[in-house]
């Protein structure tokens, strides 16, 4: 008589990517957009919504990357433990992503004193106007170094990873940029990344941050979806550290145009 031997296999979540596109804030439009570990020969499981699962990873600490056509590469080092891990990532569009048509867009070639392009650099440009304000601080205040903060009169939604221009009521110049870690109460109390630099008040305005990189040819393209302004001015920050960018400048676009700044050396 023959026997069979059933043998159960368990199968252990081990890591759970999130990601989002950084201009729809959604999946990834890229379909054949590449996600691995390296030296990791199993590919992980893709989903709809932007999610990838990797299962029965050994613990230890993992070296992401992620390339596509339409977004900036992306290189993480993450540790993976015993139990399952969520690891959630924006990712930035470049220069030749399919934006919609006649969307409210702002394009410039990045160079550097000392010649050629400064590719890599980070980008920011933070848009202050009654009508883009995306919240207000509701705790009596938020002391220096507190990585949260608990927000009202919210307009949209914020998510992780989002970035945000925190500026004090009454404090005159006191600002600063803070990236969303965490949402602890739906749309109501987030963890930042890291702790703020100054004490806020009540009040104070949280404003959005379009954020996007220089390519490896200079060319640099920020999107504006879902403004709610005719005409807006906004603060275009570059370099490679947001506490002290290399170079700052105003400037003004207007709804459903794409404003072309040209050559701007920093």
């Amino acid at each position: 008589m023959e026997h069979l031997r059933i043998v159960r296999m368990r199968t252990r979540v081990s890591l759970v990517l999130a990601l989002r596109d950084g201009y729809v804030s959604g999946p990834p439009v890229d379909r054949d957009i590449q996600v691995r570990l390296v030296g990791y020969p199993t590919k992980p499981i893709g989903k709809p919504d932007g999610t990838y699962i990797y299962t029965n990873l050994e613990p230890g600490t993992y070296i992401l990357e992620i390339e596509s056509t339409y977004y900036f590469r992306e290189t993480r080092t993450i540790s993976v433990g015993s139990a399952n891990k969520l690891v959630q990532l924006v990712l930035m569009p470049v220069s030749s992503y399919p934006f919609r048509p006649n969307e409210t867009m702002l394009r410039a070639k990045i160079e550097s004193r000392t010649g050629g392009p400064m590719s890599g650099a980070l980008a920011t440009a933070s848009v202050m106007s009654e009508e883009s304000v995306k919240g207000r601080i509701s705790e009596h205040d938020v002391p220096e170094g507190s990585d949260t903060i608990t927000v009202a009169s919210l307009t949209g939604i914020i998510r992780p990873g989002d970035r945000l221009l925190l500026v004090g009521r009454g404090s005159g110049d006191l600002s600063e940029i803070v990236q969303i870690r965490e949402v602890l109460d739906y749309q109501k109390r987030f963890r930042l990344e890291e702790g703020v630099g100054s004490a806020y008040l009540r009040g104070s305005l949280l404003y959005p941050v379009y954020v996007s990189r220089v390519s490896e040819r200079g060319e640099l393209a920020i999107a504006f979806p879902n403004v709610r302004a005719k005409k807006l001015t906004a603060s275009l920050r570059i370099g490679s550290d947001e506490e002290e960018p290399s170079a700052v400048r105003e400037v003004t676009v207007e709804e459903g145009v794409a404003v072309n700044l040209g050559t701007w050396i920093v």
